[in-house]
């Protein structure tokens, strides 16, 4: 197969070796091992559909490979499939200051576009853990969240065009960098969140804002989920200019900690009775009488501001570190799921009793996002559990978690994707209806049904 491919590219991006293959075919779930059969490292977007190109024309299939951070399985080559890199198109182009844009290759990491418009008093405001290592053309693929979404949402309200690839070998450049466009059907964010089942995204132009000065940072100590959003409220009706809002579970909190080798922020003596944490980041500092009242009325049991650049670092540190704290404990299966934020108190209530009661022996932590009712769900196997039990237990109490989302409206996925995960999850958030039509859009797209194959649809 390699021979394919020695016209367009250079040997020396052609990875056939055992490791690069287990490599390039895997993301950060974990779950199944990879066989790809190579990786293909192309250098510019005429190079990557020249590629697809004749993997169409050979019916080989292909799976588009990011920064590979994905938590469902998403960019793993599960059957011998070559694996697309864009990690080689990683350009970044001089802001423009007039239009508030900036030009990038998919490969770009999402770290490297912060630092490059810091200096100018701007950013891309697309934030999360993940984002050391991230790569903007899986940012895009999967729509991606963050800690940033309650004041600036998704990934997609940030994009103003971008450059796709289609298996035929033919480029497309959706939107073109106008601001407005009402010629039909809107491709460019059909693409965006497709989790590369229609397109390779090769190139984008982003939208930028300035950087927000004189933020302010505060970690609170509760007693449930229902305070913290009863905190939100009240942060609505201060009219505070929200940033972010995010929560812990006491289990998540504490595991970050003892992951991070700090001390805790807050007194131990303060935390009798708190089984919830909340970072509320805002513009500018909460009046006095609003954050004493706080205390008054019993709602927070502990907060701390931050004083310091350092000790703002430190604390979101605690929060953006819980995923890998909690995964290097041992094997974790995780969720990720949404509400309408108004039920996100009841539903809270309802998902921690049914673990509790149904499945005492998982550990479990939970956190997320409540400004926008997006949960992550993340279970823990016990020590003395045989991991293929495990297995078992959570893919049974998995259908019964997926019932309780459908059962308030919520999704089975608020911002990680399908991809292989997912599948069997998908018919409690999207009806037959829906379903049918994301395979007549698939069809359109790639009739051959090559590119990353068994994501989303068959």
């Amino acid at each position: 197969m390699r021979e394919l491919f020695r016209g367009v590219l250079p040997d020396t991006h052609i990875l056939t070796d055992q490791a690069s293959r287990d490599t390039y075919g895997q993301d950060w779930s974990k779950v199944f091992r990879p066989e790809a059969s190579l990786v293909l490292l192309p250098r510019s977007s005429h190079e990557v559909a020249a590629c697809l190109k004749i993997c169409s024309e050979n019916r080989i299939a292909v799976v588009p490979s990011g920064g590979r951070t994905g938590l469902s399985a998403g960019a793993v080559a599960l059957r011998g499939e070559v694996v697309l890199s864009l990690e080689k198109l990683n350009f970044i182009s001089e802001p423009d200051l007039m239009t508030q844009t900036l030009r990038v290759g998919a490969g770009a990491i999402t770290q490297a576009v912060h630092e490059r418009c810091k200096t100018l008093g701007l950013t891309w405001p697309v934030d999360f853990a993940s984002k050391g290592s991230s790569q903007i053309g899986g940012n895009l693929s999967t729509n991606a969240g963050g800690i940033n979404v309650i004041r600036y949402g998704n990934t997609r309200n940030w994009v103003l065009s971008l450059k796709l690839a289609l298996m035929s070998g033919e480029l497309l450049e959706l939107s073109g960098d106008l601001e407005k466009n009402n010629t039909g059907y809107d491709l460019k964010n059909l693409v965006i969140g497709s989790e590369g089942t229609l397109g390779i995204i090769t190139e984008a132009t982003l939208k930028l804002t300035p950087t927000l000065e004189n933020t302010n940072l505060c970690l609170f100590a509760l007693s449930s989920l229902k305070e913290v959003s009863e905190l939100l409220t009240r942060c609505r009706k201060q009219r505070l200019d929200l940033v972010a809002f995010e929560y812990l579970s006491r289990a998540s909190f504490e595991c970050s900690v003892n992951f991070a080798g700090l001390a805790s922020p807050l007194p131990k003596a303060e935390l009798e009775g708190v089984e919830a944490f909340a970072w509320v980041e805002t513009v500018g500092e909460a009046p006095e009488s609003w954050f004493a009242s706080l205390f008054e009325d019993e709602l927070v049991k502990s907060g701390v501001q931050s004083t310091s650049e350092t000790q703002r670092r430190e604390l979101w540190s605690l929060r953006e570190g819980i995923a890998e704290a909690v995964m290097s404990g041992g094997q974790v299966h995780q969720h990720d799921v949404s509400v309408p934020v108004r039920r996100l108190p009841e539903f809270s209530s309802v998902i921690e009793a049914f673990y509790r009661e149904k499945y005492p022996s998982f550990e479990v932590f939970i956190f997320g996002h409540i400004g926008d009712g997006n949960l992550h769900i993340f279970i823990r196997k016990p020590s003395d559990m045989e991991p293929s039990r495990f297995v078992q237990e959570v893919s049974r109490s998995d259908l019964e978690l997926f019932a309780l989302v459908q059962k308030f409206k919520g999704s089975v996925s608020a911002e990680h994707g399908i991809g292989l995960l997912k599948k069997k999850a998908l018919p409690f958030s999207r009806s037959e209806t829906e379903r049918r039509i994301f395979g007549v859009i698939k069809r359109a797209f790639d009739p051959m049904g090559l590119l990353n194959p068994g994501k989303i649809v068959d």
